[in-house]
């Protein structure tokens, strides 16, 4: 019989995790992966797991350079129980720089398509603005026990631990900045594989990634099932070896015609800013009566 998350160990969470990223090679640099449901509450494929396991397909095919940036389109929504493939073409193998493209595909459909550019590392300019003001994370409380369901039940465990700084439902004040402050961490190390904490980075980018327009116009009157990730960029500015708090700060500067700008930094918990992330989004508001 197979253990329920409240029963797995932190180690075995993180190990499904590791499992549930992993994507199987076939043919002509083609791998293909399963999308089964990870609890009841999905309504559809999760996009930071297809841009994760596409990181790691185009990993698989790039010997010695780590991978940089990343820049998909969400073409449609990723269905359940559906094998999905990931077609890498290797665009570019230059001297420092070698680029990936990969096409998601379900079936007949193409879902999203993704470019990666992988560097070796070199002497050069290097400068970064300070990481904005936060409480340590050993001061806050694991997320899933602060901010429990509904009905007082816990969150079920995920693989990553989430801090947060203010309350999830907290709406920013009139001339208040709209930052989202959240610590992160795997609940267990990770296997020591560049590739895999690259693409486990790129999975929790786009994990709350609503959660500054939320800030701004609170939860009341949006239609979030109506609303989908457009676009998505990651740049990764140090090579991520993910084993401790890393602090995610999450803005919207700018929206216009339902479509929304959000930006998230990520920093260790020494300050270095490891990535970036912005992504745009189409949020639209309930219609009256609906």
């Amino acid at each position: 019989m197979t253990a329920t998350r409240e029963e797995q160990t932190p180690q075995q969470i993180v190990e499904g995790f590791v499992r549930m990223l992993d994507v199987r090679p076939t043919d002509n640099d083609v791998f293909v992966s399963e999308s089964a449901r990870e609890h009841e509450e999905q309504h559809r494929l999760f996009g930071g797991l297809v841009l994760a396991q596409a990181a790691i397909a185009a990993g698989r095919t790039v010997d010695d350079a780590s991978m940089h940036s990343l820049h998909a389109y969400f073409l449609r929504g990723g269905r359940f129980d559906v094998p999905v493939e990931y077609h890498v073409e290797r665009v570019r193998d230059g001297r420092t720089f070698k680029a990936r493209r990969v096409l998601v595909r379900q079936g007949s459909e193409a879902i999203c398509d993704v470019t990666t550019s992988f560097a070796h590392q070199e002497d050069g300019i290097a400068h970064q603005d300070p990481m904005p003001d936060a409480p340590d994370p050993e001061t806050l409380v694991d997320a899933r026990e602060q901010f429990p369901m509904e009905d007082g039940t816990l969150w079920p465990y995920g693989p990553i631990e989430w801090r947060l700084c203010e309350p999830p439902d907290y709406i920013a004040k009139p001339g208040e900045r709209p930052l989202v402050r959240e610590w992160a961490r795997m609940r267990h190390p990770l296997p020591a594989d560049p590739v895999l904490h690259a693409a486990a980075l790129v999975f929790a980018s786009d994990a709350g990634s609503f959660s500054a327009i939320e800030r701004r116009y609170g939860d009341e009157g949006m239609e979030w099932r109506a609303s989908a990730s457009l676009d998505h960029a990651f740049w990764l500015h140090h090579p991520i070896f993910w084993d401790g708090w890393l602090l995610m700060t999450t803005e919207s500067p700018v929206a216009y015609s339902a479509r929304a700008l959000s930006y998230r930094a990520f920093y260790t918990h020494g300050g270095l800013q490891v990535a970036s992330m912005a992504q745009e989004a189409v949020v639209r508001r309930k219609r009256e009566g609906g």
